[in-house]
């Protein structure tokens, strides 16, 4: 009998313990929601490395994403990205092509570099994994699980956000497939002047690019 209760109490402290875990990150990720939708326009420089399990060698890439009211422009270091809202424009620059497609709000795998700044505000739970230190600054430590993991082409995602400005700093998802995507924010300027033709491709710009719709 003893043996059963001492049981039962420790399930309910692992059971408070969790809920614990889970308010500290809920108020953490609330701050971070309204750091980012407090701005009117962003402009963030970032690191990615992607590693597959297909290759030892990791892709490293830096990026530039300006973003404004839903639109966004990406700077790759092969390629640009325009979403004005309506349709997305992927330009490759050694190829000189373009190629356009609508928004997919539905499309359950598509994921806006908007949206990644805010992910766990739809489809996640998540859990506090205490807090850390990087490029010397305190960082709290949050993993989030998608709700229906069938419909997520990830089963992890570790965040690094920054205690004195509530800013996600650092983003690591690990895919259902082994492989493996880590964001850097390194530069996040805020409420630049921004005109809705940044977010639309000109094919005026490239001469000679080639169009498709795809």
């Amino acid at each position: 009998m003893k043996k059963t209760v001492s049981i039962l109490i420790a399930i309910l402290f692992v059971g408070f313990g969790f809920a614990q875990d889970e308010d500290k990150a809920k108020e953490i990720l609330d701050k971070a929601s309204a750091k980012m939708k407090g701005y009117s326009t962003l402009t963030i420089k970032f690191g990615l490395t992607i590693k597959t399990v297909d290759s030892d060698d990791p892709i490293k890439q830096n990026g530039t994403i300006q973003i404004k009211d839903g639109k966004y422009k990406l700077d790759m270091d092969d390629q640009e990205v325009y979403n004005d809202g309506k349709t997305i424009t992927t330009f490759l620059e050694e190829d000189n092509e373009c190629y356009t497609s609508e928004v997919d709000e539905a499309d359950e795998d598509f994921i806006s570099p908007e949206d990644l700044l805010t992910i766990w505000e739809d489809g996640y739970k998540f859990k506090y994994g205490g807090d850390t230190e990087y490029a010397k600054e305190k960082c709290d430590v949050i993993f989030l699980y998608p709700t229906n993991p069938k419909l997520s082409k990830f089963h992890t995602i570790k965040l690094l956000i920054n205690q004195e400005t509530n800013r996600v700093v650092w983003i690591h998802l690990k895919g259902k497939d082994g492989s493996k995507m880590t964001y850097k924010l390194l530069d996040l300027q805020r409420d630049l002047e921004m005109d809705d033709s940044t977010f639309k491709f000109n094919p005026a710009e490239h001469p000679g690019v080639e169009c498709y719709d795809e």
